[in-house]
């Protein structure tokens, strides 16, 4: 089973801010490999929809891809290395 956790900031305290949302359906990428974490991406599908308020808020898609060669960052929470 996998939950989502929107508005988590510290999972060892409940701040009162937090929604706790089962996933209905979960797609892995494919080609994920568990040793190496190449295409360490998945989509969720949320049982019901998420509380949009003051603390949280959805962000915009781009309209279009960027350029080749462009400089990308990319953020979150999950692991950068295996340790197995």
């Amino acid at each position: 089973r996998i939950q989502v956790r929107l508005g988590e900031h510290n999972i060892e305290v409940l701040e009162g801010n937090e929604q706790f949302i089962n996933a209905a359906k979960i797609i892995r990428h494919p080609q994920y490999d568990r040793k190496t974490l190449n295409n360490d991406i998945m989509l969720i599908k949320l049982s019901s929809r998420a509380v949009i308020n003051a603390r949280m808020s959805t962000i915009s898609l781009p309209t279009a891809p960027p350029a080749t060669g462009t400089k990308c960052l990319i953020s979150g929470w999950g692991n950068t290395a295996s340790s197995g």
